[in-house]
This record gives C-alpha cells, structure tokens and sequence, in this order.
C-alpha cells in the first residue's frame, strides 16, 4: 500500500496482492469456492397479489405498481440541457458525518443472515443509525434507455448501464462560456412541522420537481417557483425514514428505509417521486439493519448491510440474497449503484482467508469480480463507496489504517492508497450513503475538499496514489466542492470570498487546478448560506444552481440562483 504521496506506508508488512485467490480450489462450476448467492430468499409464503395491502405495519393505501412489460418505455422525460450535457448531478456528505469508528467483532451467530419477504425481525445488536444518505438528483436524457456518459464519473455519479437513468457525468451547467451573476430566484420556506434536528439524507429530480428527503419527510418543490408540490410524511408504525436510495430509476421511483423502532431499519419500500406516493413497504430482513444502504435499477432495491440481497422494485418480493461461506462469518455490504460490495469477516477454522470482499451484480446477485480480494487487518471491512464508476472503496481497520481502494474496468483492485498524507490531516471522504459531497471522482482523478480549517482542494492520481496538486481557488475563507461534474468531467466549486463579498462558482482545470470562473453570487438573503459546511450544492444544466441545507429546520432550506 502507498501513501497518497506515492511513498510506501512506514513499517508495512507487504499486503496481500490485490484479487490474489483466497488460496482453495474453485468448486466445480462455480468462479468461487463457494456459492456466494442464492438464487432467492428462502420462501415465506407466497408474496401477495398485485393490489394487497403491503407487508409490515404500514398502509399506503397505494397498490404496488405492476412490474414493466418487457421494452415498456419509461416516461418522465425532462427537456435535454441546452448544452449537451448530462442534466443533474449529486451529492454526499460533511467530514466524519457518517464516519464510524471501527466495531468490535460481535460473537458470529449460528445462523446465516437471511433476508425474508414478511419476516419477523431478528434480534442484533442495535447501533447508531447513521443519518445523511446520498442520492443523485437527476434528469432524463433524450432517450431514457440510452444514458450518457459524458464526462466520466464521479463519487456522487450512478450507473451508465441500460437499466436506470445516469446522473453520473454532472450536469452541463457551468462548463465553459462567459462568467455571468448568479442572483436569488427563490428560497423555500422550512416545513411548518420540521421536526428539531432533522437531517438531509438525499436529493432527487423528477421532470420540473427538486425533492429533498429528511428523516422528518420527503418535500416536493417545484424547481421553478419553489412553491411546495407534495410531502411524504413516514407512514404510521415508523418513526422516521432512516435512509434512501442513492438515485432513482428512470420511472423515477426511489427506494427508502423506515425506523420501525429500535433503530431496526429493515422495513424498505418504493417511492414514486413523481406522486410522493409510498407504493409498497416490506420487512425485508430477520436481521435488525440500522444503516443499511439501498439502490435502485430498474428491476430491483438493491440492499447493503449486515445482510445484503435485492427484492423486487414492484412488489418487495426477494429476488437474491447474499450466501456467506460459512455458517459463522458476518457479513458487510455496500451498494455501488449496479454492483454490491460485500465484506465478510470469519470465525471458523475452515475460512481462508478469515476476511475478504467480492462485488457482486445488484440484478442477479452473480459475481462480478474475477477473484476474491482477501483482507488481512482483524476487524478489516468495507466502510464507503466513494464511487460506482468507476468502483471506488474506502475500507477501514486495515493493519496499515484506513485505505481508499480503486477498481479497473475489469473489477480488478489497483494499488490501496492510505487515506494519511505526510504532513496532513488524514483525508476525510464522503460515499454514495452519505449527503454531503465532501469528494468527487472523475476518470482515474480523485478530487478531495480539505479541512476546513486549511480550505482547498486536493487532486490525486487513482493509479500512483500521487497528488497532482492543491488549489485554494484564490480563497481564504472556504471552498466547497460541488456534486458531481460538467459535461467535460470538471468538477466545480463554490468559493466563499469573505463577509460582503459574495461568493464564485468557478471549475478546477484537471491538470493544474486552475481556476475558471463562471459567475457571481450577487444577491442572497443569507450570508451564511453561501460557502456554509452544511449546504450541499447542485449546478442544473442550465447554469442554475441549487443550495440544500444540511437541517429541515433551516430558515433557507432550499435556495435556487439562477445566472444571468
């Protein structure tokens, strides 16, 4: 492993080699020693009929919506940027948000964890439920099965395959042309029933609508006025909405996890955000998951946990479950838009190596990595997905630290890369569950926002580990990166210039970091809001840009400038 200098890491033993095989013969038929799928969830009676009530505590009093014909076309289809670009692009979260501190292994169950349609909940021990999940807010291309890859990807960036809509290349907005001013078009009024410290997990666009989705609720404002659309309180028997899918599909239906009650987060349903209609919710797990992460496509909700699977995007019904090697191993998934990552740890004997990842298809649950890549630390795992595409991991408890480890196009890990620079502060990503953009990758270049108490942005070559260079875009009192990139695969930022000053969007040249400005804020009625560390910010295609406060409760929740 390097250092992020490109220097090795001091006293490093030699890590295993990246997918080097865990060491035991293939079984016949199978890439791995073991089957690490089945081919569904073990039945629990049959799922009920189109028009049911849904499974759990809760009556949306919306039948699920029918599984799509076979080359149905989806609609929905926002007007193409002006600009050629990609539309939308979106976010992540604050330093050390949703960070946790590495676990003490529990003692392994005697049971594998199972995810079941109507299950009961299983008792685990409950953690902290880890608030502030990102999501993409997106818009559709021209032709909704044919994404656009335009501009690489990045950390806030979803998937480019045929099954959902790709926010992955950013949008147009802001990728070249005259600097103009960005001045104040309309700020939403916080929620009357905002509860006290309610948090942003996501940000979503369907056609003319921003929706933004709160533990409290999910709110639907029209993207040109502002004026509230629809409000998706959490349904009776929950007490809040614990997390969300990362992005929608291109029928814009989002996925969410509902607190049912001791932090259990197992409960998932589908959200149609062109409606605000919760069309199903399901128990989807025996075991209690407090963080769990979700993913949509076009045929699934992808799940990662303490247990990892997908059920059916129209009913909830179980579609695959992850199978651990042995009875006594835990497993750890993340979702990585098409892909789940999952890490398992081991207790037997027989487990060689006692801890290693696979990634495996969101659809099918197949095995998309060519070998197992083994893990060598003792509580070793999975703890972001920087980025789906191109695949990047930032793992924790590694025997050196924690590490950020890249992906080729071929699933293979490249060199790990400590998140520890020498003479700095460890770096402090963001992930796709996280709501706050605190990192964007786009090509083979990692972007990173800096402590803020030495405001800049950091480059860093994802091959060599090496850092490229450093930029403060000319501002001593804070940057912010915003999600995703322009159609070109620049990231953008937002420079706070200091009190009365207003504040710059400007781009970040890949090479160098030199700055291109692309407008002035010039009119706000919050100083604070501008350059603040809990705004998110999404730059729309047509230069637009929209700042989303980290609290419901915020007296400008929502604020759209538009450039002139």
């Amino acid at each position: 492993m390097t250092q992020l200098d490109g220097a090795p890491v001091p006293g490093q033993g030699g890590p295993a080699a990246p997918g080097a095989a865990p060491g035991q013969p293939p079984a016949p038929g199978s890439e791995y020693a073991y089957a690490p799928t089945a081919a569904a969830f073990p039945a629990q009676g049959a799922p009920p009929p189109p028009g049911a009530a849904p499974a759990g505590p809760y009556n949306p009093a919306q039948p699920p919506f029918p599984a799509p014909n076979a080359g149905q076309q989806y609609g929905y289809t926002a007007p193409p940027p002006a600009d050629g670009g990609a539309g939308y692009g979106y976010p992540q979260q604050q330093p050390g948000y949703a960070f946790p501190g590495a676990p003490v292994p529990a003692p392994p169950k005697r049971r594998n964890p199972v995810m079941v349609w109507g299950g009961i909940i299983g008792g685990v021990l409950a953690i902290a439920i880890v608030a502030g999940l990102v999501v993409l807010f997106t818009e559709n291309k021209k032709d909704p099965d044919t994404p656009s890859a335009d501009g690489g990807t990045s950390s806030t960036g979803g998937t480019t395959d045929s099954s959902t809509t790709d926010p992955s290349a950013g949008t147009g907005g802001g990728s070249g042309g005259k600097a103009g001013s960005y001045s104040l078009a309309w700020t939403a009024a916080k929620p009357a029933n905002a509860a006290s410290g309610s948090q942003l997990l996501g940000i979503w666009g369907a056609d003319k609508a921003v929706v933004r989705a709160d533990s409290y609720g999910i709110r639907a404002l029209n993207s040109a006025d502002g004026k509230e659309l629809w409000t998706l309180a959490p349904p009776a028997g929950s007490k809040e909405f614990c997390a969300v899918s990362y992005g929608v599909n291109s029928k814009h239906i989002a996925a969410v996890a509902l607190n049912t009650g001791d932090s259990d987060c197992s409960t998932v349903g589908a959200v149609d955000i062109s409606t605000g209609k919760l069309l199903w919710s399901a128990k989807v797990s025996t075991e209690r998951m407090s963080s769990p992460t979700l993913t949509v496509t076009e045929k699934v909700i992808g799940i990662g946990g303490n247990v990892a699977g997908a059920v059916n995007i129209a009913d909830g019904s179980p579609v695959w479950q992850f199978q651990p090697r042995d009875k006594d191993c835990n497993v750890y998934g993340k979702v990585a838009g098409t892909q789940i990552a999952v890490s398992d740890r081991c207790y037997g004997s027989n487990a060689n190596p006692k801890s290693q990842l696979v990634l495996v298809d969101t659809d099918t649950g197949k095995t998309t990595s060519p070998a197992p890549v083994p893990f060598t630390g003792s509580i070793e795992r999975i703890d972001k997905v920087v980025s789906d595409q191109p695949l990047v991991l930032l793992v924790t408890s590694g025997p050196n630290g924690d590490y950020i480890l890249p992906f080729d196009k071929s699933n293979k890990p490249m060199t790990p890369m400590s998140v520890k620079e020498p003479g700095a502060d460890s770096l402090r990503l963001s992930g796709q569950a996280d709501a706050f953009t605190q990192n964007v990758v786009s090509g083979t270049t990692l972007y990173v926002q800096t402590n803020p108490s030495k405001p800049a942005v950091n480059a860093y070559d994802l091959t060599t580990g090496k850092r490229l260079w450093s930029s403060t875009g000319g501002t001593n009192d804070g940057i912010r990166l915003v999600s995703g990139t322009d159609k070109d695969g620049r990231v953008r930022a937002v420079l706070d210039m200091g009190y009365g000053k207003g504040a710059k969007i400007v781009t970040l040249a890949p090479a160098d970091g030199a700055v291109t400005e692309l407008g002035t804020i010039t009119s706000q009625k919050n100083s604070d809001f501008i350059g603040s560390s809990t705004t998110e910010y999404v730059l729309q295609s047509d230069g637009s840009l929209f700042g989303f406060a980290r609290s419901a409760g915020s007296d400008a929740p929502v604020v759209k400038y538009a450039k002139k």
